[in-house]
């Protein structure tokens, strides 16, 4: 239902590793990059028509991120759910 993604690393030498935003074209063209920078991060609803990674280029330094997935109570990889 949602995806929230964090980042936590404040190192600036990552300011250009932040998760990447596709088009819906055959050839998934790039639409924009999020900022990486402590505390700063991405939210999107994914869906069938919704393209979202990171295009090859060099990393300096450690990216770090926290990925929190919201989802429904029907869904279906279970073993991807932490339970209390």
């Amino acid at each position: 239902m949602l995806t929230m993604l964090v980042y936590l690393s404040d190192d600036p030498n990552l300011s250009n590793a932040g998760t990447d935003i596709y088009d819906d074209s055959p050839e998934h063209r790039l639409v924009a990059s999020a900022l990486y920078a402590r505390n700063k991060g991405l939210i999107f609803a994914p869906g069938a028509n919704t393209w979202h990674g990171f295009s090859k280029r060099p990393i300096r330094g450690l990216r770090r991120s926290l990925i929190i997935n919201f989802v429904s109570s029907d869904w279906r990889q279970m073993e991807e759910l932490a339970f209390p």
